[in-house]
């Protein structure tokens, strides 16, 4: 009979892994390094997520539903916090190329692809909340497409800072935001 996965054993590797995501970029992770820095086997690394691009993936998705969602009392005012929260970590080189390899692994394989998802995509994740109270609010159409609203928000500020490499200005993501949320058809409540 298999033991059952421990949960402080799962944190110490996912610990471990932001921190080399953060110090020395995702080119300097291997299942090796995290169970040296976590105390963990490499063989309960496997068992809790099966590969080390899933533990990588595992890693962003628990930092990203971490980040307190902030709730200004509009759509707009709840992008713009969240953008801004997603430019200062975007700054970071090691972040950018962390999205870069996650889109790569995406590409490659259908399992990364789903877990690249979950990490864009995360029920309680802020920017769902902040569509979601926006429906509730009245500022979106309840019949809201979750998943392709998620793109409309994220794809420019994605294309704007990862792909350009551009420094986003507070006037130019006033700009974007007041697109997108025109773009997601939201009306003043």
């Amino acid at each position: 009979m298999a033991r059952p996965r421990s949960e402080s054993a799962r944190n110490k590797l996912i610990a471990a892994t932001a921190e080399i995501l953060a110090t020395h970029g995702v080119g300097a992770l291997t299942a090796e390094e995290v169970a040296r820095r976590s105390g963990v086997a490499k063989t309960t690394l496997y068992r809790h997520f099966g590969t080390a691009d899933a533990l990588v993936f595992a890693t962003v998705q628990a930092n990203v539903a971490a980040l307190e969602p902030p709730d200004t009392g509009t759509l707009r005012g709840d992008l713009f916090e969240i953008h801004r929260t997603y430019l200062a970590v975007a700054n970071a080189r090691q972040s950018r190329e962390l999205f870069v390899w996650m889109v790569a692994r995406a590409i490659e394989d259908p399992a990364n692809r789903e877990l690249f998802r979950q990490v864009r995509v995360q029920p309680r994740g802020p920017t769902v909340l902040a569509l979601q109270r926006a429906i509730a609010r009245g500022e979106l159409a309840p019949d809201l497409d979750m998943d392709l609203a998620m793109h409309v928000v994220q794809g420019p500020l994605i294309s704007m800072r990862i792909v350009d490499d551009s420094d986003v200005s507070n006037g130019n993501l006033e700009h974007l935001i007041d697109m997108t949320v025109k773009a997601l058809g939201a009306v003043e409540s």
